[in-house]
């Protein structure tokens, strides 16, 4: 008997052990699972990102496959390349616009998406963005894992050559893939992967790296396809494309302004989870929309032009980066072109890893951080993308032209309503002001309590802005399910759902007021205009005396708040500041 007990004690015991070695670092205590190291405000030692990282960052994330791809595609689909070059520039400017609003508050109170999302959502609510967000991110590093897979799969071909070749397919055509490129898929997988222990503070180096190498490739092989198609960039036109003009002409501009938006859709809601690392908001404003406005035009123009000069030479166009890559190998098969196309292709590689580990990987790494933040951290929540990404079987949604687009156009539907909410939440309703501490805590009287830490306000908004275009979808996959103006509706997705899920949200605001500060503090007790825009932006989110202990729980005395003789800026206490602290 007594064996038996000292056995169920010991499995007990190893029990317990293995839990608390699950543990994030600096976990919550049980029952206040509202932070951790990852959650909490970015310490001033740890802003380090200047307007460098945040313009190769936005460079990284244009010059990808995927955006190389959409230039081809709208060209592919009727559109001359003149069209894409407009798309890109009309997109560039909205999307450089929405990136500012959505950015700032992250810059002033240096918090991430998880927790920023809670002043709008409310402390429980925040939850439903995040898995929405984190939902889509998943697929989102899918399918990026599937264009480097592909892109792999060009390389190992370059570097083996015949053998690569003789690799017999044993998958029947409903797999969607073939053997070959399902091994280059996971060889990538594999390369791929150990990029996914890196916190945010150290991947801003290899937004750099990528940014400079992807950019010298991509116009290396323009280069090489104007000069071998006797210094001609060719007509921009593809073999047997159907030309639009007129009235015929207006939804697809339409359509491809929306899928140049919706290609960096996810980047938009991901924005609080960088910009929380700026050295200052005027680093990353200017650098931010200059790398938008330039990376979209530079990588439309590029992938257009290339895939014309290579039409003039191939007798055929490819609208797929790793098809014209592998074309290109097969025509002028040598040892000058092996190395010339692994080069190129490489710079893909590393532009996909790039991108993957920017906007999709670290959103869902900071989104399992807010839902599970006992257990969770930034790398962690990376890490578990990465596994999940085969099992969405990303080859199956990356199959055509139309639904390449249709792809970039359904996930605008679910996010943008999110960053619309936001972007009304700080800009107008808030005027800029959040008291950080009480993103931590639900407790009565705090602002982003609202009902069970839920607003029903933004969940509203939110519906009402999917709902509005979300019928939209089954049309692009099958047009005679919808009419005409769903449709067209769809095609405007981007902006509808942003401004419908903004306008509701604000509009409902009027009628029910949302808390700016907590109800036991009064604003007319400190000095200045409480009112004003961003004046809680001086002290970071913080009242007088209010440390990032109080949001650990960890008061610097015993009871009771603290009071400073020189409060910290921004909550960060020095030790010599916790020596200064008086308990009152």
């Amino acid at each position: 008997m007594a064996t038996a007990m000292r056995k169920v004690k010991t499995a007990f015991s190893s029990k317990e052990e293995f839990k608390k070695a699950l543990l994030a670092p600096d976990a919550p205590p049980e029952g206040a699972a509202y932070f951790n190291e990852d959650l909490l405000p970015t310490p001033p030692e740890r802003r380090t990102w200047t307007a460098l990282h945040f313009f190769s960052y936005y460079l990284t994330q244009t010059f990808s496959s995927g955006s190389y791809n959409l230039g081809a595609t709208l060209v592919a689909i009727g559109l001359q390349w003149y069209h894409g070059m407009i798309a890109a520039a009309v997109g560039s400017l909205i999307l450089s616009a929405i990136v500012v609003l959505n950015s700032r508050g992250a810059t002033r109170y240096h918090v991430g998406f998880p927790v920023f999302a809670r002043a709008s959502a409310g402390i429980g609510g925040a939850k439903l963005f995040v898995v929405v967000r984190a939902s889509v991110a998943v697929i989102y590093f899918a399918t990026q894992t599937f264009y480097g897979g592909m892109i792999t799969a060009v390389c190992l071909r370059a570097v083996f050559g015949g053998a690569w070749d003789r690799i017999p397919n044993t998958l029947p055509a409903s797999a969607g893939i073939s053997s070959k490129n399902l091994l280059a898929f996971f060889v990538y997988w594999v390369v791929q992967f150990p990029v996914m222990f890196l916190h945010p503070t150290l991947l801003r180096h290899l937004f750099v790296v990528k940014a400079v190498y992807t950019t010298v490739a991509l116009f290396g092989v323009l280069g090489w396809a104007v000069h071998a198609n006797g210094g001609s960039i060719g007509s921009f036109s593809y073999d047997k494309q159907v030309r639009l003009e007129g009235f015929a002409l207006i939804w697809p501009m339409i359509q491809a302004i929306n899928s140049v938006m919706g290609a960096l859709c996810p980047i938009l809601i991901n924005q609080p989870d960088v910009a929380r690392y700026a050295t200052s908001f005027s680093q990353s404003t200017w650098s931010q929309s200059t790398g938008i406005l330039v990376s979209k035009l530079i990588v439309m123009f590029v992938s257009c032009a290339t895939t014309s000069a290579t039409t003039g030479i191939l007798g055929k166009s490819f609208w797929n980066v790793w098809d014209l890559y592998d074309a290109i190998l097969t025509e002028f098969w040598s040892p000058g072109a092996r190395a010339g196309i692994f080069f190129a292709a490489f710079g893909m590689v590393l532009a996909t890893i790039a991108t993957n580990a920017g906007s999709n990987s670290l959103p869902v790494g900071a989104d399992g951080s807010g839902l599970l933040p006992r257990y969770m951290t930034i790398v962690r929540g990376q890490v578990l993308c990465a596994v999940l990404a085969p099992l969405c079987v990303p080859w199956k949604i990356i199959s055509s032209a139309s639904t390449f687009l249709t792809f970039l156009g359904s996930y605008t539907v679910f996010l943008m309503p999110i960053c619309g909410i936001m972007v009304v939440d700080y800009w107008l309703l808030r005027r800029g002001n959040l008291h950080v501490p009480s993103l931590y805590t639900k407790a009565a009287g705090t602002p982003y309590a609202y009902r069970h830490g839920w607003n029903p306000r933004a969940v509203a908004a939110w519906v009402a802005g999917v709902a509005f275009t979300v019928h939209g979808i089954a049309g692009s996959l099958d047009p005679a399910a919808v009419n005409q103006a769903s449709k067209n509706m769809y095609k405007l997705g981007f902006l509808l759902s942003f401004f419908m899920g903004a306008g509701m949200y604000y509009g409902l605001s009027l009628i029910w007021p949302v808390p700016v500060y907590p109800s036991d503090h009064n604003p007319s007790e400190y000095e200045g205009d409480t009112k004003g825009f961003e004046y809680m932006a001086g002290s970071e989110g913080f009242f007088a005396g209010e440390t990032v202990d109080r949001i650990r729980g960890v008061l610097v005395g015993d009871y009771g708040v603290v009071e400073y003789d020189n409060p910290p800026t921004g909550g960060y206490a020095s030790s010599s500041e916790k020596d200064r602290a008086v308990v009152v």
